[in-house]
């Protein structure tokens, strides 16, 4: 009998505590689910963005468009160095880009006598190679006063040793091969600009120039 009535009072007890806390008893439980939904301000304006990719202002804002300007370019051939030097600075004046392109010359052998101390020396061993029968010479100033006589200018090694050869069996023993670069002499102008600036001025730049010859530059 008395396990029973404590059955009763512990079924009893566990009812009035669930009734207390689901608040009918009328205190709420403010951190209860319900409560919380029902503090919410305005939840209908409630709006779930993602954590990465463009916010929709930023994906709808058009992207800004890029200035592409045409450029022309021509190569000028066929000019001395003189005349090249003349029309970049023409091309330039007239707002066009203007590059100088020198081009390379062959690396001449000469065959020499040289450091001679002054031209005193220089006369005396003229004057003895024209004994050994050397016409060809021709006698050359250098810095300091020094001097030097040009026996030949021959355009490979090879044919530079074969001429130094024919002089040794001359009898001419102070020869010798000296390879030399030379310095341009000829050069390519490339000009740039708009098309209507640089392609429409073309005529008039190179009208000066009879051997100018112009073309496209490489891709």
């Amino acid at each position: 009998m008395a396990l029973r009535l404590i059955f009763f009072l512990l079924v009893l007890a566990n009812l009035v505590f669930f009734a207390w806390a689901q608040g009918y008893f009328g205190a709420a439980d403010p951190n209860r689910e319900p409560d919380r939904l029902g503090q919410q301000l305005q939840p209908e304006k409630l709006r779930l963005i993602p954590s990465d990719g463009p916010t929709p202002a930023a994906a709808a804002a058009p992207t800004p468009a890029v200035a592409v300007v045409d450029i022309a370019c021509r190569i000028v051939g066929g000019l001395s160095m003189v005349n090249a030097e003349a029309l970049k600075a023409a091309a330039l004046a007239a707002g066009a880009e203007a590059q100088l392109m020198p081009q390379v010359e062959p690396t001449l052998h000469f065959i020499v006598i040289s450091e001679l101390p002054n031209a005193a020396a220089a006369e005396k061993k003229a004057a003895e190679l024209k004994r050994f029968g050397v016409v060809e010479q021709e006698t050359v100033a250098l810095d300091g006063g020094r001097m030097e006589i040009v026996l030949g200018r021959l355009p490979t090694e090879a044919a530079a040793r074969e001429a130094l050869a024919a002089l040794n069996k001359r009898g001419i023993k102070s020869a010798r091969i000296d390879a030399r670069d030379q310095p341009p002499t000829r050069a390519r102008v490339e000009l740039r600009g708009t098309p209507d600036r640089l392609l429409q001025g073309l005529p008039q730049l190179i009208a000066p120039y009879a051997d100018a010859a112009v073309t496209q530059c490489p891709r």
